[in-house]
């Protein structure tokens, strides 16, 4: 087999190789940005989650504030009422007193009950800009699975068209080379090949020795001695 026909198939095989190589990489690509996507989709869900929840311990609280404040002013309520049936000015001024303790309580809880609506406001506002930003995350999911589905049948089809068009072309080696270039593929994958670089390896760029390229050129195949890719002459350089 000629020189220029074994380089021939070497090339068509790196080729075939590297475009299953890259279409693999783009198949997998795909679950990992399914996968981010539903990341985004779970870290907006749990924001929104956040703001309702603010929401909710607002609205308890300002809530408990409301019944404490109801209890306060029952209880001024019913000390007014004994004001009538004090017997002493001493027990009248301890009553006035607590009165006015008590008053001054219930101020404080209506000034807390009215920063605890406030806080409601200003969280609830936030909640729509929550909702959207899920909404806005699902949306991006749906489509990138949407996509990645039709993508994934296509590429799975190429790549079945390129397993058979690398079986054809495997057939068409010799079998001594056969033997190298199934050992280099299984080590390296598509790495396992490159083309030669004027005297050196067009992997790792190291320079072969003379003996190595007299090799290549009478129609062999070698492999680089420092990083173990199996070498082939690239057309420029290949003859009859």
């Amino acid at each position: 087999m000629s020189t220029a026909v074994i380089s021939d198939i070497m090339r068509t095989l790196h080729r075939i190789h590297t475009q299953l190589s890259d279409l693999r990489g783009r198949i997998a690509a795909g679950p990992r940005q399914i996968a981010a996507y539903t990341a985004q989709v779970d870290a907006a869900d749990a924001g929104r989650t956040g703001v309702q929840e603010d929401v909710k311990k607002a609205k308890m609280a300002a809530d408990q504030k409301q019944l404490q404040l109801k209890s306060a002013e029952s209880k001024i309520h019913d000390l007014d009422g004994k004001l009538n049936a004090c017997k002493t000015n001493r027990e009248y001024q301890t009553l006035t007193e607590q009165i006015a303790a008590d008053r001054m309580a219930t101020k404080v809880l209506e000034d807390e009950i009215l920063e605890s609506l406030e806080r409601i406001d200003t969280v609830k506002k936030t909640l729509p800009a929550a909702e959207a930003a899920v909404e806005a995350a699902r949306k991006v999911l749906g489509e990138t699975k949407a996509r990645v589905a039709a993508e994934a049948s296509q590429l799975d089809s190429e790549v079945q068209r390129l397993l058979r068009e690398l079986e054809t072309t495997e057939r068409e080696l010799p079998t001594d080379i056969r033997d190298l270039y199934d050992r280099a593929v299984k080590n390296k994958g598509e790495e396992g090949l490159a083309p030669l670089d004027g005297e050196s390896c067009g992997g790792c760029f190291r320079q072969i020795t003379g003996n190595m390229y007299s090799e290549l050129l009478i129609g062999k195949v070698v492999m680089c001695r420092s990083c173990g890719r199996l070498l082939y002459l690239p057309e420029k350089t290949s003859s009859g």
